[in-house]
């Protein structure tokens, strides 16, 4: 009995460093994307309003990447940085492109996008 409660509390542990280094990641990425923009506005390689649409891009990318791997190792994902990363990703596109967006439009999309990430976790 007492090693069950040993393996559980260490697959717990290892889980939980697990979905540490998966944050830790996204950090080292969202820093990058943000120096690297910076660094190309400063290159004039892109404009101010283009940066922008990329770390708004970007930062969704990186919330929607850091669920999706918690869904491939069979972890509880936050709706809230799903919520976050989809509309970080539709609006820095739309801003990249100089796209005027509709906000029902993107509340719909991002809807079925959740929907989506439960029927892939499930």
């Amino acid at each position: 009995m007492k090693v069950e409660v040993l393996m559980d509390e260490k697959i717990l542990h290892a889980r939980h460093m697990l979905n540490f280094k998966l944050v830790k990641l996204s950090w080292a990425l969202f820093l990058i994307l943000i120096g690297g923009s910076w660094m190309l506005e400063s290159l004039g390689k892109i404009d101010y309003s283009q940066k922008w649409g990329i770390i708004y891009a970007g930062s969704g990318f990186i919330l929607l990447l850091l669920n999706l791997m918690r869904i491939a190792w069979k972890m509880d994902i936050s709706k809230f940085t799903t919520w976050l990363g989809a509309i970080g990703l539709l609006f820095g596109i739309a801003k990249f492109i100089n796209f005027n967006l509709s906000l029902w439009a993107a509340a719909i999309l991002i809807l079925g996008i959740i929907m989506l990430f439960e029927v892939l976790r499930k």
